[in-house]
């Protein structure tokens, strides 16, 4: 009897947390020889270089944790070793080598690490904010009866939307014992700052019961449960075998070094490539954080506007603009509604010609490096009279930010002073019903007691989000669990499928609504018989999100100034017809 008492308490303590994992557990036997971020390398002062990020990610034999990292994480900052890759500006920066403060809580569920912040968070730094994204943690045999977290994060500049994206990796025990965390940022998705970051720092781990855990794992667990349902993109070909799809086409209308991500929704399925950085893929790229720019144009100003037109029929489209921003006084707002300046057609601009007014060194300097809503609002309501609103299709993000700006003075009319549209409108109405990821429910605003809202960039989002969103506007015409939640005939017009096409742009493409439209039926590689305009959102740098007629959506981040899509999409095209 006491032989077999003890074998049973013994194969009991062999499967250890296995028994008492409770949330996406590992069945590994912790055997995993490594050669980088070992126990010695993390617990010494061992020189860390820089390494593949496999060595960052969750191994095949990871075993179930035997420890609980529930409470607070310190990190004690310096410097770390950046490395700019083909730009030079890090010298403009003040302590771009280093990481923002740090110290913050974080909830153990199953395997799984959760920031009790899923927001941007500014800390003060003079260069970087922190977006802090889920982990894993496992146990390794070699770790000597610690456990091991990886947590993605990623660097968000100040006052701007480049995001660079990293990992961070260390040991620990439920006593409060932890290792050095190392870390690595070798991807971004920045046109003018690249670079490499990496180093190692001392921490402090003081474990504790965090007073909201279980609010942040029910959050988690109905997020997760609510992801798209994902594939690898390679799944396409072997989803529909008889297409004959090439898949090294899908994405090659970009760079390959300078594309982030890319992915494509498909009957419910999101198929979604890889996530490159310059040190092998990133282990965690369905919660790699991407920048909207100005695709926010569309998902932050263009859906406000629709969900409000929705909400409050025949009122906001037709808004003046001078009767609702006191900085735009002069006689060229009197006649411009709130739908001219979501059109970008206002009539009040310098230039006519393609992008001068947006890259002046004015605009630089007044709006898009300027902190403050005063000096923000001053540069967007100063451009003259120029020809009739409504007319002239000019690209201003200053547009989208006094459409910003009169959506928050009609929600505060309506709700009071500490009313937000971003909150009200879109967050608490749309992004959570969809259930998008956390990291939607804040976007960059200025840096003083307004908190403007930028509108025309700043949002934050991963590949999920984007997809939703995609499918949201593309797809499922403005509803939510059958419900009409957007203005439709603003959505109807914005996608082309009215006789209003918008604003001729070229001879190809047209602007309605804060949404793109290509006509594929222009390129010599389509032969479609007749104009097929394709709508879709575009973003700087090379992003975009595009809505296609046969029911899919294709999507791309990138930062190489490269916005096709044809090639992909003549791909596509073998899987379900695009044009006839």
């Amino acid at each position: 009897m006491r032989i077999w008492l003890i074998t049973f308490l013994l194969v009991i303590a062999s499967k250890g947390a296995s028994a008492d994992c409770v949330f996406d557990c590992f069945s590994g036997t912790g055997e995993n020889p490594r050669s980088e971020l070992t126990f010695t390398t993390l617990t010494s002062s061992t020189a860390l270089p820089l390494i593949d990020y496999v060595h960052y990610g969750v191994p095949a034999q990871a075993a179930n944790p035997t420890n609980t990292f529930n409470g607070h994480l310190s990190l004690n900052i310096t410097a770390g070793a950046l490395a700019e890759q083909g730009t030079s500006l890090a010298s403009v920066y003040i302590a771009a080598d280093s990481l923002p403060p740090f110290s913050f809580s974080f909830v153990q569920y199953g395997t799984h690490v959760l920031p009790t912040q899923r927001q941007l968070i500014n800390t003060g730094h003079t260069a970087w904010e922190w977006i802090l994204l889920p982990g894993r943690v496992w146990n390794e045999r070699g770790d000597n009866g610690y456990s091991r977290v990886a947590l993605p994060f990623a660097l968000q500049e100040i006052n701007a939307n480049c995001t660079h994206n990293g990992v961070m990796t260390f040991l620990f025990k439920d006593d409060g014992s932890v290792s050095d965390v190392a870390y690595q940022i070798a991807q971004e998705t920045c046109r003018y700052f690249k670079f490499n970051l990496h180093g190692k720092i001392a921490a402090s781990f003081t474990p504790a019961l965090i007073a909201n855990a279980q609010q942040v794992i029910d959050d988690y667990r109905r997020e997760y449960a609510n992801r798209l349902s994902l594939k690898p993109l390679a799944a396409l070909a072997s989803d529909y075998p008889n297409s004959g799809i090439d898949l090294t086409q899908i994405g090659s209308d970009q760079t390959a070094s300078q594309l982030t991500t890319y992915g494509v929704l498909y009957n419910g399925t999101h198929y979604q490539g890889p996530c490159a950085t310059r040190y092998g893929e990133y282990p965690f790229c369905d919660v790699m954080a991407l920048p909207s720019y100005s695709i926010a144009k569309t998902i932050v100003a263009g859906l406000a506007v629709m969900r409000a037109e929705q909400k409050y029929p025949d009122k906001l489209q037709h808004l003046k603009v001078g009767e609702w921003v006191a900085e735009c006084q002069g006689s060229q707002w009197q006649d411009v509604t709130l739908l001219n300046a979501l059109d970008m057609a206002t009539g009040n601009y310098q230039s006519a010609q393609a992008l001068v007014d947006e890259k002046a060194q004015k605009t630089i300097d007044e709006f898009f490096v300027s902190a403050s809503h005063a000096d923000k609002i001053k540069h967007s309501c100063a451009y003259p009279r120029q020809s009739p609103p409504g007319s002239t299709f000019v690209y201003h993000t200053s547009d989208s930010y006094i459409v910003s700006r009169v959506l928050q003075q009609y929600q505060q009319q309506l709700r009071g002073p500490t009313a937000d549209y971003f909150t009200d409108i879109l967050v608490n109405e749309l992004y959570k019903p969809l259930m998008l990821s956390p990291v939607t429910y804040s976007t960059k605003r200025t840096y003083d007691v307004q908190q403007q809202v930028w509108a025309g960039y700043g949002l934050t989002l991963l590949a999920d989000d984007i997809a939703k969103l995609g499918q949201f506007v593309g797809q499922s015409n403005g509803k939510i669990q059958g419900q009409t939640v957007l203005d439709s005939k603003l959505l109807s017009e914005a996608l082309q499928q009215s006789t209003n096409g918008g604003l001729q742009v070229s001879s190809n493409a047209r602007y309605q609504h804060s949404v793109w439209a290509f006509d594929l039926k222009s390129s010599t590689q389509f032969n479609c018989s007749t104009a097929t305009w394709i709508p879709y959102m575009s973003g700087f740098g090379g992003i975009g999100v595009v809505m296609l007629p046969n029911n899919m959506l294709y999507y791309f981040v990138s930062d190489n100034m490269q916005y096709g899509f044809v090639k992909t999409l003549m791909e596509l095209h073998k899987i379900a017809p695009i044009c006839e």
